[in-house]
């Protein structure tokens, strides 16, 4: 199922090295994880999942938070490892291990595209039949590449149509992040990071994406508040 949209943003030139703005993943990581799961209403604040990271547990937790802390570190682990590794792929492959990384001890089913109907709560959309996925998939992503002029276009566009689409019971929108994110880094153009404090704003966009199928206002919220790019 696609989307309509009239925004179009530049990548920058040059472009940043991936290897810099892999530094810049380094430093930030312990945020963006904090922030992914903040995302999800994981109550884990940010020294403890900085803790956790770095190896202690944190008690007074369930230990499904915890789990789901740690498959963000590990989902954004594989990202950088395929940077890395020149290993940046748009195919099936790629978003079921995101799926089978990020949502294994969450979701019905994990690693292959749902088998079952869902809903988006606090929307009118309704996501595409189980049955439909894996043609929109094939037929849907060589058009959304073929339209995006730019990687950060490309960026925003896998994010928001797996979200829409909803190809897997759960972690939608943190597996298209972190698809998102091995396009940005791997072409030099930032990362996706959509911070707790715009969590509100981020919502309500996202639900008016999904009634409107307009990307205008989420494409401009995510480039002006969510791309990060310097090193500091």
């Amino acid at each position: 199922m696609l989307f309509k949209r009239t925004k179009s943003y530049e990548d920058i030139v040059p472009a940043r090295s991936p290897k810099e703005l892999l530094m810049l993943v380094e430093k930030l990581l312990p945020d963006v994880v904090y922030n992914m799961a903040s995302l999800e209403r994981n109550p884990f604040t940010y020294p403890e999942v900085k803790t956790l990271m770095d190896g202690v547990t944190v008690g007074g937790h369930k230990l499904s938070d915890e789990q789901q802390v740690l498959s963000i570190r590990n989902g954004w682990n594989y990202v950088i490892e395929a940077v890395l590794n020149d290993k940046v792929s748009l195919d099936i492959d790629t978003f079921n291990t995101l799926s089978e990384i990020i949502a294994k001890e969450e979701a019905l089913v994990s690693g292959r595209f749902r088998t079952g109907d869902v809903r988006i709560g606090g929307t009118d959309f309704i996501p595409p039949r189980a049955d439909e996925l894996e043609s929109i998939f094939e037929t849907e992503l060589p058009i959304i590449i073929e339209r995006c002029s730019s990687k950060t276009d490309l960026a925003f566009e896998i994010f928001l149509w797996v979200s829409l689409n909803q190809f897997y019971y759960d972690g939608n929108k943190r597996i298209s992040r972190l698809a998102a994110n091995m396009i940005l880094i791997s072409c030099g153009q930032g990362i996706l990071n959509v911070r707790v404090k715009d969590r509100l704003q981020f919502n309500i966009l996202m639900v008016r994406f999904y009634n409107t199928m307009d990307a205008d206002e989420i494409f401009g919220f995510l480039y002006d508040n969510c791309l990060e790019r310097d090193y500091y």
